[in-house]
């Protein structure tokens, strides 16, 4: 057997999420159906993030282990070629049978982009959130200020994430402007289920005037708080680069 790891990207507008579900169409399934083709039916990658339903992914990490010893740049081309329109894979590398997706993850980049234009862009509605009223954009960036720490992210727990324990590290969050579009970058070494849309959630509940920025704080601190309670449409974020302990050295065809 040979471990590879594999850079990935998809539009997951079509997706249930990364992870396998029986009689749901997931990125890691099709990921199987397509190793299976190419003779390598007992291949499961695993992903260094398990996105939900909706999100989609530039910069997905993961490994593989084969039975063939391929050449990671024909793996690529062979590979691409059984993979829907939808899904990509974008460099392929040999890597240490003890090289882990998962486990060896030093940050993760996410982004969301917020339709905030006087008139709204078609060509955005899969793409970027459109929530309803004007958007002040300096309590947006303060309530973004606010977010960088090491937390148990008490207030932002969601049903569904079984984990013990829950701290993990906002290394930087930051919005920028162009043309009307929000685009909101959150770097971590970690992320609970469902954080980064709870954050942007909350950070456009504040810019809107739905909760203040002492709300925002309280539930930074773990407090209950209306602040916690909005989580960002799926179809906005984007899971943009995974950073690695030890970065593989990419083949592309």
């Amino acid at each position: 057997m040979s471990r590879f790891a594999l850079l990935l990207a998809w539009d997951g507008r079509a997706f249930a999420g990364w992870w396998r579900q029986a009689g749901r169409r997931t990125v890691a399934g099709e990921l199987d159906a397509a190793f299976a083709r190419l003779g390598e039916a007992q291949a499961a990658a695993v992903g260094a993030s398990r996105t939900d339903a909706g999100v989609h992914a530039r910069g997905q990490l993961a490994h593989v282990d084969l039975v063939r010893a391929w050449d990671p740049a024909e793996l690529v081309r062979r590979l691409d070629a059984q993979l829907p329109s939808d899904l990509a894979c974008h460099g392929a590398a040999r890597v240490d049978p003890a090289w882990h997706a998962v486990h060896g993850v030093r940050r993760k980049t996410y982004r969301y982009l917020v339709d905030a234009a006087a008139r709204r862009d078609p060509a955005l509605a899969g793409r970027a959130w459109r929530p309803p009223g004007r958007l002040d954009r300096d309590l947006l960036q303060a309530a973004a200020a606010l977010v960088p720490g090491t937390r148990t992210w008490q207030a932002f727990v969601r049903r569904g994430d079984h984990r013990s324990d829950t701290r993990c590290q906002l290394i930087s969050c930051r919005w920028r402007e162009r043309a009307g579009v929000l685009a909101c970058d959150l770097a971590a070494d970690a992320f609970i289920y469902r954080l980064a849309r709870s954050l942007v959630g909350g950070m456009v509940l504040v810019a809107r005037g739905g909760c203040s920025l002492d709300h925002w704080r309280a539930a930074l601190d773990g407090a209950s708080s209306p602040a916690a309670t909005q989580q960002a449409p799926a179809h906005g974020l984007c899971l943009e680069r995974v950073v690695h302990r030890q970065p593989p050295v990419w083949s592309r065809p």
